[in-house]
């Protein structure tokens, strides 16, 4: 873990929508990414950058939400869903009495890293901003809010896509939707955020404005990596996730001297533990805790999930192992 912020940290993670674009009764943060829900990456992510204490913004089957992730973190139920500014100020009832840094972040941006959300708060606490937000440059631009700026560089607001004008459409600075505030300067702000907006909701851009209206220090800190701000919105944002957090675990292990003779025929999920000189034959299934030893060969056509495979192991086709393997075995 790294080390400990200056300033006390917490973490609110947007996670209350149903995902209407998923197409799916089940809410987007608990759609599967290689065994595990959206926002088991997110949460993994912050509190491997130092942030143990995180609040879940919940609505859509805010009960099944709770059921699946456990008591690990505090929960804030936002029972009409009414924007991403409303979901923070209901955080800020929870909230009243805490003096310090409040990361905010989308629950359904499973490639967030630690060393980035570190850098957020890092910069954030350097330069004792109010709030700072996590951006990108993208040209052109996807249809995401604009950072505007006036004539010295200073952020002034967000625009969102389809609110801009075609000059402000031209902008290649976008919103990542990802952000760190004081709280002391963010949480008076309950009850001055207004919905004079098309969909009737409270935007956090919205307490952008309000805070650089105020004259509070408002900074941005740029990301190139477009990968690490991808969201998830749709059943085919979700497969090519899957596709390339697939391809991120298989090259881990083939860095580390396991051979996948096809790599893309192999199903193999995040917390596996391969020994060197192992080798993956298409049509493996490997899931949950496995570990497996080295020298062994798996498949084809193997499922082995939760189990512990020694060394020396030859799997062979269409075997289901569920437990422990000892070394030199063969099925």
């Amino acid at each position: 873990m790294m080390q400990t912020n200056k300033r006390n940290t917490i973490a609110v993670i947007l996670a209350a929508g149903k995902g209407t674009r998923m197409k799916s009764d089940l809410p987007k943060v608990l759609h599967p990414l290689l065994g595990k829900p959206l926002i088991h990456y997110v949460t993994k992510a912050v509190m491997d950058a130092g942030v143990d204490d995180i609040y879940l913004i919940i609505g859509y089957k805010a009960e099944l939400v709770k059921n699946s992730l456990g008591n690990k973190y505090h929960y804030v139920e936002q029972k009409q869903q009414l924007g991403t500014g409303h979901a923070l100020m209901m955080a800020a009832e929870q909230l009243k009495n805490f003096a310090g840094d409040v990361l905010v972040l989308v629950g359904d941006a499973p490639f967030l890293t630690p060393v980035v959300i570190k850098n957020l708060i890092d910069k954030h606490q350097k330069e004792g901003a109010s709030c700072t937000m996590m951006t990108a440059i993208i040209d052109p631009p996807p249809p995401y809010g604009r950072i505007v700026r006036d004539n010295g560089g200073n952020v002034v607001r967000i625009v969102e896509d389809r609110d801009a004008t075609e000059e402000q459409k031209r902008i290649t600075e976008v919103n990542t939707s990802h952000y760190c505030f004081r709280s002391e300067d963010v949480f008076p702000l309950r009850g001055k955020i207004e919905n004079s907006n098309d969909q009737k909701e409270y935007y956090l851009t919205d307490i952008v404005e309000l805070l650089t209206k105020n004259k509070f220090p408002v900074i941005t800190i740029p990301e190139d990596d477009p990968d690490i701000l991808k969201g998830i919105n749709s059943q085919e944002d979700l497969r090519t996730s899957v596709k390339k957090l697939k391809n991120d675990v298989i090259n881990f292990h083939m860095s580390n001297g396991v051979l996948f003779p096809y790599p893309d025929l192999v199903y193999i999920e995040t917390d596996i533990k391969i020994g060197k000189h192992t080798i993956i034959h298409p049509f493996s299934y490997i899931s949950g805790k496995t570990t497996i030893g080295t020298s062994c060969e798996i498949g084809p056509f193997v499922t082995i999930k939760n189990a512990a495979i020694g060394n020396n192991c030859h799997i062979n086709n269409k075997s289901v192992i569920d437990e422990i393997a000892n070394d030199d075995m063969q099925t």
